[in-house]
């Protein structure tokens, strides 16, 4: 489905995560593209960036031994060797569905005591500065390599974790039109792997309080939508049932809002499915300015949304729907200039169910759409039945 890791997973995200993982065990890791870039960095070593890659002659080098690495790697198993400098590094192919999307690199390390010999003479040949080459030298940890197996077998475990993650989010953002019974499934699997990835970090002991940014990072994730960063249907059944229980104690009913872009194919058709996406995420932000901290936006699929307003009556709901379509109508959306949305708002009542609710938000929604488009309508058996 995609070949590239920046897809599935947010590189500033895992660029923080490595940093947590490096803060505790203080070993230099990086992450390597197909094109050689590297798109994570952390911990490395002076004697690494101020000499090995600084220095045109040795950095040649190493871009050679970047390149060496990735024509041995076999399968989903780690090759361990020196590079041409005497320093210890590891690797391991990043793979999804046996298609490899980056190279997985620990490094910059000695296992044992260094060789100030060979690497005085190596000072002398590159023309390094010798002094400052040793003190360097010294900042180089030195890890077992018993202590380097049992942290390739978690960093494999863990970014296999994560890249599954992403995937599935991925799938879940493409997936739009899917059935109630593919997303019930699809929630099913984001957290089994958030338990696996709880189960993950248990192991890792002295790590724990470092990772649980991380998970707290995935565990969003599962509940937010990639392309408009509003909320899903998930986060929707979550705070819906705590609204239920809320009326059910005798306190003010909550109401919803429902709207969609009028003719959004149109703009696909006419200006790419880039442009789309961009106007999904312009609109968000828009409406988003024009709710309450309380207020809760979801996407509903497509161009499709949904906005819950906690103890909110209708009366008080409608006005904001109309400010909402008027803001909108106003806005200029980059590209796409002028759009206008459709909304259809409903009030729950205390003895229906929530499938009823959404039922009576969609008609509103759809007697809009009938009606003209780009205008509020309530739903059918309120007083005030439609705006504009």
């Amino acid at each position: 489905m995609t070949s590239s890791l920046r897809d599935i997973i947010d590189l500033a995200e895992l660029q923080e995560m490595m940093n947590f993982f490096y803060e505790a065990v203080r070993v230099p890791v990086g992450i390597l593209d197909p094109d050689q870039q590297w798109l994570v960095q952390v911990g490395w070593q002076p004697i690494c960036t101020n000499f090995h890659r600084r220095y045109p002659l040795s950095r040649q080098r190493c871009l050679q031994s970047d390149s060496n690495i990735r024509q041995h790697l076999q399968g989903d198993e780690h090759l361990t060797y020196r590079c041409p400098h005497g320093l210890e590094e590891v690797a391991f192919p990043i793979l999804l569905n046996g298609n490899q999307l980056a190279i997985f690199f620990m490094g910059q390390f000695l296992n044992q005591p260094a060789d100030h010999d060979f690497f005085r003479r190596q000072a002398i040949h590159y023309g390094y500065n010798l002094d400052d080459y040793l003190a360097a030298l010294a900042q180089v940890p030195i890890i077992s390599q018993e202590r380097v197996e049992y942290l390739m077998r978690f960093f494999k475990r863990f970014l296999g974790l994560i890249i599954k993650i992403g995937e599935e989010n991925m799938r879940r953002r493409l997936a739009e039109s899917a059935t109630q019974e593919a997303k019930e499934q699809l929630e099913v699997k984001v957290e089994e792997r958030t338990r696996e990835l709880n189960q993950a970090l248990n192991e890792v002991g002295d790590l724990a309080v470092q990772l649980s940014s991380a998970l707290s990072q995935v565990e969003q994730l599962a509940v937010t939508d990639s392309l408009t960063e509003t909320y899903n249907r998930r986060k929707f059944d979550e705070i819906v049932l705590q609204e239920h229980t809320q009326v059910q104690s005798g306190k003010r009913p909550f109401s919803v809002i429902m709207f969609d872009i009028d003719f959004f194919k149109r703009v696909n058709d006419r200006f790419s499915h880039s442009v789309g996406d961009q106007v999904l995420q312009h609109l968000c932000r828009v409406v988003r300015g024009l709710t309450r901290h309380a207020d809760l936006l979801i996407r509903w699929g497509g161009e499709e949304f949904l906005i819950l307003l906690p103890s909110t009556l209708l009366d008080e709901a409608v006005p904001m729907a109309e400010r909402i379509r008027i803001e909108v109508e106003q806005e200029a959306f980059p590209v796409a200039g002028q759009i206008t949305i459709s909304l259809g708002v409903a009030q729950f009542r205390s003895e229906e169910s929530v499938d009823s609710l959404l039922k009576r938000v969609d008609a509103a929604l759809y007697r809009a759409k009938q009606k003209g488009r780009n205008r509020v309508v309530v739903e059918a058996d309120s007083p005030q039945k439609t705006i504009k």
